[in-house]
């Protein structure tokens, strides 16, 4: 495994250096440069492979928040770019006495 990296860095520092015009004397700059590509793909790979076990196993959690269920009373819609509830339209007044007049 450890070879198949080193190969992995060697390829992407010549890439490095090839599209920086094949410049002298910065063979470590581009070696240094290519392993942290590297690590930081190797990092994005592992990341996806654990959200895939943890999506496997059942226990993911959703990446969207979702909307508590006791917090959407019926009746109630929901905006779809911000996710808040807006009240229904009411159609009468209430009058003191708790009537509707309509």
């Amino acid at each position: 495994m450890q070879s198949d990296r080193h190969e992995r860095i060697s390829e992407r520092a010549y890439q490095i250096w090839v599209a920086e015009g094949r410049p002298h004397g910065r063979h470590d700059e581009h070696w240094q440069r290519a392993e942290r590509e590297i690590a930081e793909e190797e990092l994005r790979a592992a990341a996806a492979l654990a959200d895939r076990a943890v999506c496997a196993a059942g226990t993911a959690k959703p990446r969207r928040p979702r909307q508590a269920a006791a917090a959407k009373k019926p009746g109630t819609k929901t905006t779809a770019k911000s996710g808040a509830t807006t009240a229904p339209a009411r159609r009468g007044r209430r009058t003191p006495s708790g009537t509707s007049s309509s």
